[in-house]
């Protein structure tokens, strides 16, 4: 099979490698003069299964509330009352409570632990090098609430 992928970023180049090795003739095409210099340039690419959580958690729906009216809130929905846009609430409501975040959590935690796994047999059988760091991470709170 032929393929044509628009952008060589991370996912672009990563998606081209693995379509070559099984056997498909991949074309990239990038608006940009070399690899990485749209998107990915900037990208922290940290994948840290622990923290990988769901938007739809208990507590979501009031804090949302409260971040329809800051400039600078973390989550912006502009209400526009189409049955896509209410459906789509409904369905995250409907998984803000406990139940629904841990299974959700659950799925995301492996989805990133699949992901983890294929850079390092990516690095492993390519020996690409790039300023990769295994340092941890360290966050922040103000108060001990928050934490």
């Amino acid at each position: 099979m032929r393929v044509v992928i628009l952008g060589s970023g991370v996912v672009g180049v990563t998606s081209a490698w693995y379509l070559s090795q099984a056997g498909h003739d991949v074309t990239v095409i990038d608006r940009e003069s070399g690899p990485a210099l749209g998107t990915s340039a900037a990208n922290a690419g940290q994948i840290s299964p622990g923290y990988a959580a769901p938007w739809a958690a208990p507590g979501v729906p009031l804090k949302a509330i409260k971040w329809m009216f800051q400039r600078h809130a973390p989550l912006a929905v502009r209400l526009d009352g189409t049955p896509f846009q209410l459906k789509w609430m409904w369905q995250m409501l409907r998984n803000c409570d406990t139940r629904h975040y841990m299974e959700n959590k659950g799925r995301m935690v492996r989805l990133a632990e699949y992901s983890r796994d294929c850079l390092k047999t990516l690095r492993a059988e390519t020996g690409i090098k790039y300023e990769g760091r295994q340092g941890g991470t360290l966050q922040l709170f103000r108060t001990g609430a928050t934490v």
